[in-house]
């Protein structure tokens, strides 16, 4: 699939010529007047990076690369910046804004392809590297979250059992207290698996396994039946 790039230009006939020796580079290449249309067409697409002139009326290259890196959702996007020898102080103002690269219009179009790569590998490495850690934390959390729900499935099956190693199955009392401790517990199992079944929903885990054509195991089917039997 082509990189996505975003163009951005006012002078018309300059952004025609330039859109062209981009699309002929492979790239799927989307135009814009201004900035202010620029920040549109941002907004509303996927971008891999960004091409705009400094100097343009409603909003300026400058103020377009403020918005972008200052955006929650777009700050990764690169930004290439054109300009001029001659705009010395608009270079600067757009290095405050957050421009990732400065280029001349007439730079060489092999020139402009590489640094467009390699602004789209380093945007995809720094992406692959977040989503890294955030499984990681995702992995320990999950972690965490079993071993407490496991910890408690573990207290109940203890007091059922150790109910169940006092009482004196002719006196009808203790039967009635263990029937007592079994249906307690009982809601506390089921409360926890509904808990795993949550996570499982959220991680987009199956909760309905198969070996084959033949099903193992049926969860809500059977917090179902869990769930009637604990308000008997």
């Amino acid at each position: 699939m082509p990189a996505r790039i975003l163009y951005v230009e006012d002078d018309a006939s300059a952004r025609r010529v330039f859109a062209i020796t981009l699309r002929k580079s492979g790239y799927d290449v989307a135009e814009a007047a201004d900035g202010a249309e620029g920040w549109e067409l941002v907004r509303q697409r996927a971008f891999d990076v960004v091409l705009t002139d400094l100097n343009m009326p409603e909003m300026s290259g400058a103020e377009l690369c403020r918005r972008i890196k200052t955006d929650e959702e777009l700050s990764e996007t690169p930004v290439i910046v054109f300009t001029s020898h001659s705009e010395v102080d608009n270079e600067i103002e757009g290095t405050e804004a957050g421009a990732d690269a400065y280029m001349s219009k007439d730079t060489d179009p092999r020139v402009l392809r590489a640094r467009i790569e390699a602004l789209i590998k380093e945007r995809t490495r720094q992406v692959e590297a977040t989503a890294r850690k955030v499984q990681s934390v995702q992995r320990q959390t999950l972690s965490q979250s079993v071993t407490t729900l496991a910890h408690h499935i573990n207290n109940s099956v203890m007091s059922i059992h150790s109910a169940a190693t006092v009482i004196d199955r002719d006196n009808p009392e203790h039967v009635r207290k263990l029937q007592q401790v079994c249906r307690l517990e009982a809601r506390k199992i089921l409360s926890v698996l509904k808990a795993l079944k949550t996570m499982a929903e959220f991680e987009e885990l199956k909760t309905t396994p198969y070996l084959g054509e033949d099903m193992m195991f049926d969860l809500e089917a059977e917090l179902s039946k869990l769930d009637d039997a604990s308000t008997r």
